[in-house]
């Protein structure tokens, strides 16, 4: 049994360095053989490991392909996630997962740090600003979140100056 193991670990260690590397459909074939034949939460440590470790350039490409087969859920470190949203302009199903994921876990903190760098990004898109404002509202942080909000208004998102004016309303009163 620890022979077996110790293999899979191997497999799984040169899929990461293929992965990390940029050769993604090397490493998504030896991870998709690996959990065929495995049991797959025993290896969910990888896919946390890899989160931590890859380039923004492919890390959704490699969710894409094998985030499926892993439970995110389990992972402290879904901030790079959303990062690389950040980094690549795009808002996308893993983005709005790991936020999710991120309020359910209570990670108020991860969230205002990443609140806090949003904001030193000019060109992140009025979508992920509105993203991470309602998960910021989700864990209670109104200000923070208001001020993502005021920054998407200011980028013409309609659905953020309507927020902020809700919220004003409702200060004033």
């Amino acid at each position: 049994m620890t022979i077996v193991k110790s293999e899979i670990i191997r497999k799984l260690m040169d899929a990461k360095k293929f992965l990390l590397d940029g050769y993604i459909d090397e490493g998504v074939k030896i991870v998709l053989e690996i959990t065929k034949s495995s049991t797959k939460s025993e290896y969910n440590w990888f896919i946390c490991n890899l989160l931590e470790s890859i380039d923004c350039r492919y890390m959704f490409q490699v969710l894409d392909k094998i985030g499926s087969y892993f439970d995110l859920d389990k992972c402290q470190n879904l901030k790079s996630v959303v990062e690389c949203g950040v980094i690549n302009n795009t808002l996308n199903e893993h983005v709005n997962k790991a936020l999710d994921i991120l309020v359910s876990q209570g990670k108020r903190d991860k969230l205002e740090e990443i609140g806090r760098e949003i904001l030193k990004n000019n060109d992140v898109s009025a979508s992920i600003l509105v993203a991470i404002a309602n998960a910021l509202r989700r864990v209670g942080d109104e200000r923070d979140a208001t001020t993502l909000l005021i920054e998407a208004c200011k980028k013409g998102e309609k659905e953020a100056c309507n927020a902020v004016n809700t919220l004003t309303v409702r200060s004033v009163m």
